[in-house]
């Protein structure tokens, strides 16, 4: 049973960590990792059922629960914290392993490691929609706070080739609306 508290403790953290990108930004009132990761579960949930692919569901919903969750022991580390792509992901494989161990589960440590390869149709759908919602957040902040410049996450979609960056192709055309709504919605201002 203490084993369970300790783990209910780091999800709690999850609560409390801030999504670095906005904090970086001066985003006011800037989400939560476990808002992110609800986020992306729920949209998980949802277009699971309406994908072309025949994915295991259980297993995307479970793969977008548990995506950040080594960030409740390391935080939020990002591309400016100057910790190596290696580095970072030394530490994020130890703390999911931390936490496999406390709650005597290996599906979790398994799950991330699948989800990090991304090298099944699953793995990168989540983790597609893990970016999409990044950037329908970064959609949602722009029209709340509009001094906030948030154009450097919209430049990385439009730079980087969609079918690496997001290899899930139902996932890009969503992400070209959002897109063309964006757009939409800044020759309107």
């Amino acid at each position: 049973m203490k084993n369970l508290f300790r783990f209910a403790q780091l999800l709690m953290n999850l609560k409390q960590v801030k999504r670095k990108g906005w904090v970086m930004r001066a985003v006011q009132n800037a989400e939560s990792v476990a808002d992110h990761t609800f986020c992306v579960s729920l949209l998980t949930l949802v277009l699971s059922r309406h994908h072309p692919e025949s994915l295991d569901r259980e297993k995307c919903i479970a793969m977008a629960l548990i995506h950040d969750l080594a960030e409740s022991i390391i935080g939020d580390i990002t591309p400016h914290d100057g910790v190596s792509i290696e580095e970072k992901q030394r530490q994020e494989h130890q703390a999911m392993q931390e936490i496999a161990d406390l709650i005597d589960n290996d599906e979790v440590l398994l799950l991330w490691q699948e989800y990090e390869a991304a090298r099944t149709p699953e793995a990168r759908f989540v983790k597609s929609l893990d970016k999409l919602e990044t950037l329908i957040q970064a959609f949602a902040y722009e029209q709340q706070q509009p001094d906030v410049s948030l154009n450097e996450f919209w430049e990385v979609a439009r730079q980087e080739d969609l079918s690496n960056w997001m290899p899930d192709s139902t996932v890009q055309s969503l992400l070209k609306d959002l897109i063309s709504q964006r757009t939409e919605k800044k020759n309107v201002s």
